[in-house]
């Protein structure tokens, strides 16, 4: 479960990504990041019981 807080960073970031006109994923994945940190969150990479990516 996401937490609310976060969930609303990102959609502000997404939110300030298409409003300056950044469509592309890597652009919008970029500014929701920045979004997250300058939040206070910090990002850290989760071990994994899988070799599976969590995404392709």
């Amino acid at each position: 479960m996401i937490p609310p807080a976060a969930l609303a960073v990102v959609r502000a970031g997404v939110e300030t990504a298409r409003g300056n006109g950044l469509d592309a994923a890597e652009d919008v994945a970029e500014q929701v990041v920045g979004e997250l940190l300058a939040a206070g969150w910090t990002i850290v990479l989760a071990e994994s019981g899988s070799s599976t990516p969590a995404a392709a």
